[in-house]
């Protein structure tokens, strides 16, 4: 999935399975086993979660706030529904037009069934009539990319990579595990949420029932902001993502927009050929 924190959206307007050995006796109930029994058709778990950019330099936080439902099948994960929407302060206001603001305070909204990903809320420009969502799959899958849902990078809804995370605890506590773990060894293949290897400590939260309830994650990156004269440059930032898990064993029903409101990422005007291409540069 392509993420479009504040930096691209100004540019644009502008497993390793190890042993988890001692690491399971932090929590008294086997947090893969307890997360396996969730997996139930028409069932999943509420989500909200924050996320927050520092650039170095910059003495503006972007934050955003991510909400929805993630469902689940026999299997694991079958598909999400998430809103996401930036918190405008007055801080960040202050540095940006009026244009940006309005762009930053539109809610984003991410719809996975299956295969494809709908998005609904960025601007790519004019859209054909009738039509409110792109869909992402097929021969693109610019959006939804190693199991991301929102800004969370470490997916922890897996077993594997769960099981991966707990193994990489470094420290231990009563239904807590703190470590650092490398996003190559979450996800082999290179793409746009795994351009760095990034390294990222996390502190993952589990419930007494065994339930993973809470993973807050921190990482450095590259990121655009805007130099004194107003054009984009690359500064290095630090990325903290908050997220918590309620309500397990939830009704969840996940459904895809309907078909006359969605058109493939594809052919939306801006990514024509006569339009400069910009599907490659989402790719």
């Amino acid at each position: 999935m392509k993420r479009l924190n504040v930096p691209v959206v100004l540019g644009m307007i502008a497993v390793l399975l190890t042993d988890t050995g001692t690491a399971l006796a932090a929590s008294a109930v086997n947090p893969i086993q307890a997360l396996r029994r969730q997996f139930v058709a028409g069932r999943g778990v509420l989500v909200s979660e924050t996320s927050r950019t520092t650039i170095k330099g910059s003495k503006q936080t972007y934050i955003r706030r991510t909400t929805g439902t993630i469902g689940f099948g026999k299997s694991g994960v079958v598909g999400y529904d998430l809103t996401s929407k930036w918190k405008i302060t007055p801080e960040l206001k202050a540095t940006i037009t009026d244009e940006e603001a309005e762009a930053m305070s539109t809610p984003l909204r991410a719809v996975n069934v299956g295969r494809y990903t709908y998005v609904q809320g960025f601007g790519w420009g004019p859209m054909p009539e009738g039509k409110t969502w792109i869909k992402f799959g097929k021969n693109n899958a610019s959006w939804g990319e190693y199991a991301q849902r929102g800004d969370q990078l470490v997916d922890i809804l897996s077993p594997a990579r769960l099981k991966f995370v707990i193994s990489k605890a470094a420290s231990l506590r009563s239904g807590e595990y703190r470590g650092t773990l490398k996003t190559q060894d979450l996800y082999a293949e290179q793409g746009p949420m795994n351009p760095y290897k990034h390294k990222i400590s996390f502190r993952l939260f589990i419930s007494k029932d065994g339930f993973p309830v809470r993973l807050i994650t921190q990482y450095e990156s590259m990121e655009y902001d805007r130099d004194p004269d107003g054009k984009p440059t690359r500064k290095p930032s630090t990325q903290v993502v908050d997220t918590r898990y309620h309500h397990w064993n939830a009704k969840v029903k996940i459904m895809a927009p309907s078909a006359s409101e969605v058109v493939d990422f594809d052919d939306v005007p801006i990514n024509q050929p006569d339009q400069g291409g910009a599907a490659q540069a989402l790719r």
